[in-house]
């Protein structure tokens, strides 16, 4: 049947279809992560908190490469993080809402299948034949996104935290909720904004932007991407440039999305 003559009710009830089987397999990625906790929370979201983290390694031996640069100067964390709960159910709700983010991280690839077979049959010949590929770029983004925020953001934020004192007469003991509040926002942030391509890519095909507008006004994107990596960031010079660096490369890169499309529209 073709879907471009169904009445309106009939695509509210197909829309409402996909959107129970990813409420499924959301609650079933989250069901298997709850089932998984000890290696969920000690070894992947406690692991940044460690001294012996993948980042803090590589960055240890990077520095070890260069003999001018003191260990001292440079290093992340010289002990573990001391993480406090204060909170009755604290742990319980920490548990329940990570494995719940982590349920959407998990089953995104299949969120996004699903929102491609809704939208399919309104799809040309043509459109179809690339619709395969924008389905594993934007799954590709979006894991890129959460490794860059998990390996990459996570670590200097935590640093920061770490390492920035107005005194030493405070002790700096963490709260739980406190710290994966900053996990959960840093990897799942970095996911949605490396969706950036996508997004220029679907206003350029709807003709509300084009390659003129993006490069007439990359200066303009420039300070807005600043601010966006600024307010991800605690505002500390280090963080923010890490984190603009592939804000740049992705407008670079959409800039060049949207070039391509207005060249085949046109």
């Amino acid at each position: 049947m073709n879907q471009n003559k169904m009445p309106f009710w009939k695509h509210i009830e197909e829309l409402r279809k996909h959107i129970i089987h990813c409420l499924c397999a959301i609650i079933i990625a989250m069901i298997i992560l709850m089932n998984n906790k000890y290696i969920i929370f000690d070894y992947i979201i406690f692991g940044p908190a460690k001294t012996d983290f993948i980042t803090y390694r590589v960055f240890y031996k990077l520095a070890n490469s260069f003999p001018g640069i003191h260990l001292n100067s440079v290093s992340f964390l010289d002990k573990n993080l001391e993480i406090q709960n204060r909170q009755i159910f604290g742990q319980f709700n920490i548990y329940v809402w990570t494995c719940f983010i982590g349920g959407i991280i998990l089953s995104f690839p299949y969120v996004v299948y699903e929102f491609w077979k809704f939208i399919k049959p309104a799809l040309s010949d043509e459109e179809k034949k690339y619709s395969l590929w924008i389905l594993i770029m934007v799954t590709f983004l979006f894991l890129l996104g959460i490794f860059f925020g998990y390996f990459v953001l996570c670590p200097f934020l935590i640093h920061f935290g770490y390492s920035f004192r107005i005194s030493y007469v405070p002790k700096n003991i963490f709260d739980l909720s406190d710290y994966i509040s900053l996990i959960v926002h840093s990897v799942f942030s970095m996911g949605i904004i490396f969706l950036f391509p996508f997004l220029i890519f679907f206003l350029t095909k709807m003709e509300l932007i084009s390659y003129s507008f993006l490069k007439k006004y990359r200066k303009h994107a420039f300070l807005i991407l600043l601010v966006i990596a600024s307010a991800i960031t605690p505002g500390d010079i280090l963080s923010t440039i890490i984190v603009l660096i592939p804000l740049l490369i992705l407008y670079q890169v959409s800039v060049y999305i949207s070039f391509q499309t207005n060249k085949k529209a046109s």
